[in-house]
């Protein structure tokens, strides 16, 4: 008998400056507090210069543009930023700003993961993507084809990638490969599951669940900059110390070369080719570089 393959909805998940407890335990939980860390006027000129040059422009090239991309944030957001999110968006009817007053993620997009499986009736694919990564075109394409095969709780990672990191003044790009990575990552939901994409523990899930994986294609562009919230909400801002000042080092020590001052290597030269064919590596290490100089990108200090 043949097997029957079906056709699922495609859902993507982004929080965006999102007032709420993160996947990794940091939260925010007040409004001052959102104010002093979230919203202050450094850290989201960069998150906004990252989503309108590197992660919206990658969702807008996918060549399979049947799904929903969902940004999450919070109605306390100041309005200017309320606005121009609403901006960034407009004209691409399958990228949608979803506000919420919930502080609880799961709590937050359960409408969302409903409207998914038309009311816990059919299995539904979601992935997650922070706003300052970017998947590459045929992300979608690809997804959609393994994920019809596949059976409910199954997760997809597609491991091979580049990395893009602040290395102060200039920026770099290397290969980078993580089984189980965050960027781009999809689980195929049986219909009534309603956590999210943002609720489990990646390699935890990976160790108990079947895994889809293919390595075969470079899938995704990893930016380690200033504001990573995966550096914690301790400070305003953060500069190339710290997590990036590890990145930079390890780097240097696989590539030697970038000791000499080279800003990429071919291997990762060639992934960007491949990945994002409507841009260059130059033009990417720009975005990442402008972002060390907050105060001079467009909004910044709008009130």
């Amino acid at each position: 008998m043949q097997k029957v393959r079906r056709t699922m909805k495609i859902y993507g998940h982004c929080r965006f400056s999102y007032l709420g407890q993160t996947d990794t335990g940091r939260a925010v939980r007040s409004e001052e507090d959102a104010q002093a860390l979230l919203w202050n006027p450094e850290r989201m000129a960069v998150r906004f210069h990252l989503l309108e040059n590197l992660m919206l422009p990658s969702l807008r090239a996918q060549t399979d543009q049947d799904f929903q991309m969902i940004l999450l944030t919070s109605e306390r957001m100041p309005d200017i930023y309320q606005e121009r999110l609403d901006a960034a968006v407009a004209g691409s009817p399958n990228l949608r700003v979803f506000r919420t007053d919930k502080t609880d993620v799961r709590v937050a997009l359960r409408p969302i993961m409903l409207e998914a499986n038309d009311d816990c009736t059919k299995p539904a694919v979601h992935f997650r993507l922070d706003d300052d990564d970017a998947l590459c075109a045929t992300y979608i394409e690809k997804l959609r084809a393994c994920s019809s095969g596949l059976r409910p709780t199954t997760m997809i990672t597609f491991p091979k990638g580049v990395m893009g990191y602040t290395d102060d003044p200039v920026a770099r790009h290397r290969e980078f490969d993580k089984h189980a990575i965050a960027i781009g990552l999809a689980l195929v939901y049986e219909p009534t599951r309603l956590r999210t994409p943002f609720q489990i523990q990646h390699l935890a899930y990976a160790r108990e669940h079947p895994v889809y994986c293919d390595p075969t294609f470079p899938a995704y562009h990893y930016t380690r900059h200033s504001t990573n919230n995966t550096n914690g909400y301790d400070k305003r801002i953060h500069t190339s110390g710290g997590t990036v000042e590890i990145v930079a080092r390890k780097s240097a020590e696989i590539h030697p070369e970038f000791r000499e001052g080279a800003v990429s290597t071919e291997t990762a030269e060639r992934y960007i080719a491949e990945a994002f064919p409507y841009t260059t590596g130059d033009a990417l290490r720009k975005i990442i570089a402008d972002t060390l100089q907050p105060e001079s990108l467009p909004g910044y200090g709008q009130d």
